[in-house]
């Protein structure tokens, strides 16, 4: 009897622990996160598979899949898209609060302030070894702050020059038609003989050879572009603007020339860069900016297309570049925090959720490799990443930048300015727009 009772006593004990055992692996596996990830409507293009997507789709295919194998935690995802315009509303003004992003999806020009503000966490040990040689220099550098990685890259958006062939063919321009599917690199002096002899062979009069605008500030950062054709840096080594040079004075006197020779089209300061890729599928304008997106939208209407680089005096020739990606915020829940970078991790090695980044331009090597004989031009515009340069740089309002800049370019075109006094305004009014940045942060 006295075993018996011996036997149900060591029995009930190992009940207990068994049932305590349980209960604290099912606390850590039962555990309640929620994530509250933010993204502005940024087109992903057509994904092979998916069709037209945003970035709000592949966020939403992603935590389902992320959800499906985790057993860390329990994580609820809080997926949101807001308009671009609402962005101070929606990251800045909701940071520290309950309704604050844990993650957000990048395409914003703030991202250094919210940096230098300390709102976003460095990324270095979501990025393992693969990762980063996987993903050219040129990339990581743009997403690099202070020595820091703030934004992990998803896909790229790189801008070039698309030609219309045919056209540049009328006008016996072959010799600076690339072979195959490549990339054409033109030297400042090339370029301007191709633009000379395109309008020599335009006879309508609302046709013409090169795009121009400057209505608005969308599209500025290829003009920037345009003014290195001469040589001109943009930039000083401290980050500021330094247009008024004698390279930045050519390039600007160049602009006007091309617009007073009527290679440009006539009024383009009231025009925007809209209006010129249209005039472009219309097949009134030669050559366009244009990225792998256009370049498709062009084969589509049946026009026969090449890309090449915004010219430079050395040949190789420039292509303007940006990347967007999902940056962290840190909101002092270190569980969220460790959800969160999982979540990047798994991101960036799921094969399903990287051919979202296919309907662009993908950022990793690995993948343009496996699908370059599936997609058109999608090798030329990787093997393109070298010639990239982003204006942006780590400057701290852009957008107060962009909002003075192209006002500059049209009073060049309209005759209001020389380009000395351009080029004097440009360096005046940018470098105030970077010094009231430098001001906003210190509040």
């Amino acid at each position: 009897m006295r075993r018996i009772r011996l036997l149900c006593a060591l029995l009930a004990v190992f009940l207990c622990f068994t049932l305590t055992g349980c209960q604290m692996r099912g606390e850590v596996k039962t555990e309640k996160v929620s994530l509250t990830i933010k993204t502005p409507p940024i087109s992903l293009g057509k994904v092979p598979g998916v069709g037209e997507a945003e970035a709000y789709d592949m966020l939403v295919a992603a935590s389902e899949r992320f959800r499906e194998q985790y057993d860390q935690y329990d994580v609820e995802f809080k997926i949101s898209r807001y308009n671009y315009l609402d962005e101070k509303e929606q990251i800045a003004d909701k940071y520290g609060t309950p309704e604050a992003a844990d993650l957000f999806f990048a395409g914003s020009y703030n991202i250094p302030m919210y940096a230098e503000k300390g709102w976003l966490l460095p990324l270095e040990d979501v990025v393992d070894e693969e990762l980063r040689a996987d993903i050219d220099a040129s990339i990581w550098k743009q997403n690099t702050i202070g020595g820091h990685v703030y934004t992990i890259p998803f896909h790229q958006l790189q801008n070039t020059l698309m030609v219309n062939r045919s056209m540049m063919q009328a006008a016996g321009l072959q010799e600076y038609i690339p072979e195959g599917d490549q990339v054409a690199h033109w030297s400042t002096e090339d370029f301007n003989n191709i633009c000379g002899e395109l309008k020599d062979s335009i006879t309508d009069e609302n046709t013409f050879a090169f795009m121009m605008y400057a209505a608005n500030n969308q599209g500025d950062s290829h003009i920037m572009t345009l003014l290195r054709a001469y040589g001109c840096r943009l930039f000083d080594e401290n980050g500021r603007f330094a247009v008024n040079t004698p390279e930045g004075i050519r390039a600007l006197t160049w602009i006007k020339e091309l617009d007073a020779q009527g290679i440009t089209p006539l009024g383009a300061e009231n025009l925007e860069l809209l209006d010129c890729v249209n005039l472009f599928y219309n097949g009134q304008l030669a050559i366009c900016m244009g990225n792998l997106t256009n370049l498709w939208d062009s084969r589509n209407r049946g026009i026969d297309v090449f890309i090449a680089n915004f010219p430079s005096l050395s040949g190789e020739g420039y292509c303007t570049a940006s990347s967007n990606g999902l940056c962290l915020l840190d909101n002092g829940d270190e569980n969220k925090i460790r959800v969160a970078k999982d979540f990047l991790r798994f991101l960036y090695s799921d094969e399903e959720i990287m051919q979202y980044t296919l309907g662009t331009l993908p950022v990793r090597h690995s993948i343009i490799d496996e699908h370059q004989d599936e997609i058109w031009m999608l090798k030329a515009y990787g093997d393109n990443m070298s010639n990239a340069v982003y204006n942006v740089q780590d400057n701290l309002n852009w957008q107060g930048v962009r909002d003075v800049f192209y006002i500059q370019i049209q009073e060049l075109l309209s005759g209001k300015k020389s380009p000395e006094e351009a080029a004097a305004a440009i360096d005046g009014s940018c470098n105030e727009a970077l010094e009231l940045g430098g001001y906003l942060y210190e509040k």
